[in-house]
């Protein structure tokens, strides 16, 4: 198969994700130059993007309670193949990635791309970070660094995108119920209003003139407010983080090692 381009898509809110897909997507490109999207941000008006067969695409999303983000989800709305090739990544805390990955490779088959490898990286917990610290570790780079390689010499033993066989990925449908848990974040005195939070919130949840004012309606808990912060003023109360570590401990003390589909 002739690849003559090659874009790393994202959905990113606190960089794990984005760390892992460059990882892989630099290392399948090899000394290409590979291009970037980033669905992370907010924008007013988000162009469609469309893919040819001669192309491949790498997208990660992180996986929120098992599932592919409602907010990746319609973004990756935006993205088009007509016969392209794509590599499948969801990135999650240590935990379960359940049906993400099943649900991401759905998803990306509706827009018009075919499946060539698929992975499930354990990164940091985004709310509990003891679990899935320091991952990817060097264990996990040497194994995302063999499966890129591998995904490279697939495509160029793959005489086109039509004679990729079907991937068996873990899942279920219907996929379980998606939901986010209702977490509040306060905001201390040591704000001062630099307006960080509040441009690189996904959803535009927090309000435009106010940083300590959320609508939590429209929060994901993604804690994307709270790793920008150049103040550290964002944070989840104490006995609320104890308890989410205490609720997780039995399902994510072990360590879970990364997956790929191939």
């Amino acid at each position: 198969m002739n690849i003559s381009q090659i874009t790393g898509v994202y959905f990113s809110p606190t960089g794990g994700t984005k760390r892992v897909t460059e990882w892989i997507t630099e290392r399948i490109a090899d000394n290409r130059e590979a291009e970037w999207l980033d669905l992370t941000d907010a924008v007013s008006s988000r162009p469609d993007y469309t893919f040819t067969e001669h192309e491949l695409v790498v997208v990660g999303v992180p996986v929120y309670g098992g599932r592919v983000p409602e907010t990746a989800r319609e973004r990756l709305q935006k993205l088009h193949g007509k016969r392209t090739p794509v590599v499948l990544i969801v990135t999650y805390g240590n935990r379960a990635y359940e049906d993400a990955l099943l649900e991401l490779s759905d998803i990306l088959k509706e827009q018009g791309f075919i499946p060539a490898a698929a992975a499930a990286v354990v990164t940091e917990h985004n709310i509990a970070h003891i679990y899935g610290a320091g991952r990817p570790d060097e264990k996990d780079k040497k194994e995302m660094t063999a499966f890129a390689e591998a995904v490279r010499e697939k495509l160029k033993s793959t005489a086109g995108s039509s004679k990729l066989l079907e991937l068996s990925i873990r899942g279920n449908r219907p996929y379980r119920p998606y939901g986010t848990l209702p977490l509040k974040i306060s905001v201390s005195s040591a704000c001062e209003g630099c307006g960080t939070c509040i441009r690189k919130c996904p959803v535009q949840a927090i309000s435009r003139t106010d940083a300590k004012v959320t609508d939590e309606s429209a929060c994901i808990t993604c804690m994307r407010c709270i790793a920008v912060c150049p103040k550290h003023a964002r944070k989840l109360g104490t006995l609320v983080t104890l308890a989410i570590r205490q609720k997780l401990k039995k399902v994510c003390t072990d360590r879970k090692d990364a997956e790929f589909v191939l």
